[in-house]
């Protein structure tokens, strides 16, 4: 019996993990509004208990291949759980138009890794308690993340190669976080809604844009001037994703969700990075 009765229904969530901060942050949430949480390996899914509430996060992972994630996807239709909210990507559009792409957009990405984005997604075609939640770009998984790089290249005083053209709507780990459990909660506690839904910032940039104000906090915590400089990225073989800024309507309407800025919280989020960093090169 549980010794906390929270009303949720059911009263567990697993995380399929992806092996990075989002796990972290998903289960610190998770146990902020009272849930029990198993976390789980994309191998681990045959050890789901029945009836639970799925995150599923594989898809996320920094490092790892998509085909594991395709996997999972996979696995997930015939596994036992209540409902399946899985995490995807802006990706899964081809970008390049100066508007907002909301979830009647056809999805037609020109890059391999939008491609996979949108495989994994087509994997749970005609499940009926599944959730998509569609996010803009994350900055800060982990240390190869927009963030992390940003920073990693002004403290060794390297040029950073960023682009300076294509907007989206940038995600944090911790928004993500409050978005997926917040689904989550609702569906623990009656709502039934389902399909596909987008989640970014309230305010849109470029990857330099971001990368100015993140370098601005970065300066307040150094006695001697820093400049930051700039590089144009290198050519790149493979067709890429152009700008895309998410329409989140559609999920404030449906679970009442806003949007929050991507500068709230930044000037904690570089302190810590600048803390890691320093702590490495001693």
């Amino acid at each position: 019996m549980s010794e906390l009765n929270t009303g949720y229904m059911p009263d567990t969530v697993a995380i399929i993990t992806a092996g990075n901060e989002i796990d972290g942050a998903l289960q610190k949430r998770l146990q902020r509004a009272g849930f029990r949480i198993q976390q789980l390996a994309p191998g681990e899914i045959d050890q789901l208990r029945p009836g639970s509430i799925v995150i599923n996060a594989s898809a996320c992972a920094d490092n790892r291949g998509m085909s594991e994630s395709l996997q999972v996807s996979e696995q997930l239709c015939a596994a036992p759980c209540e409902h399946i909210i899985h995490l995807s990507s802006c990706r899964v559009f081809s970008g390049g138009e100066r508007r907002r792409y909301d979830e009647d957009e056809p999805a037609e990405p020109q890059s391999l890794s939008g491609r996979e984005w949108l495989a994994c997604e087509e994997a749970f075609s005609g499940l009926q308690n599944l959730t998509i939640l569609r996010f803009g770009w994350m900055v800060d998984s982990g240390p190869d993340a927009l963030l992390g790089r940003i920073l990693r290249d002004f403290v060794s005083a390297e040029p950073l190669a960023l682009d300076g053209s294509d907007s989206g709507n940038p995600v944090t780990v911790v928004d993500m976080a409050r978005v997926a459990v917040a689904v989550a909660q609702q569906l623990a506690s009656g709502a039934t809604a389902t399909g596909v839904f987008h989640y970014g910032s309230s305010d849109s940039c470029t990857e330099i844009e971001f990368a100015l104000e993140v370098v601005e906090r970065a300066q307040a915590f150094y006695d001697e001037e820093r400049l930051a400089q700039f590089a144009a990225p290198g050519g790149e073989d493979e067709k890429r994703d152009r700008s895309i800024v998410l329409s989140c309507g559609k999920l404030r309407d449906v679970f009442g969700i806003q949007q929050r800025s991507w500068r709230q919280g930044l000037t904690r989020q570089v302190e810590l990075w600048l803390e890691r960093l320093h702590a490495a090169a001693e």
